[in-house]
């Protein structure tokens, strides 16, 4: 099934840094709070990977990644 193509045209355009931004951020503190969840002093293996988890679902609400983009060459 091929996806119609949506033109929009206007004065709207979104500050992709910006949200981008809010979603590292956000995605950050997040998975902070959940390494500490169950433990207080959590590895820095515990931590880095609840970080990149939550930062990487963050990003995923926001921004639609088109895996099966093919190389035209």
């Amino acid at each position: 099934m091929k996806k119609a193509k949506i033109t929009v045209s206007g004065g709207m355009r979104v500050r992709t840094y910006e949200v981008l931004r809010r979603c590292i951020e956000e995605g950050a503190e997040y998975g902070w709070m959940r390494a500490h969840k169950h433990t207080d002093a959590p590895d820095a293996d515990a931590i880095k990977d609840q970080m990149v988890t939550a930062v990487l679902n963050a990003v995923s609400e926001y921004f639609h990644f088109d895996d099966d983009v093919q190389d035209p060459g």
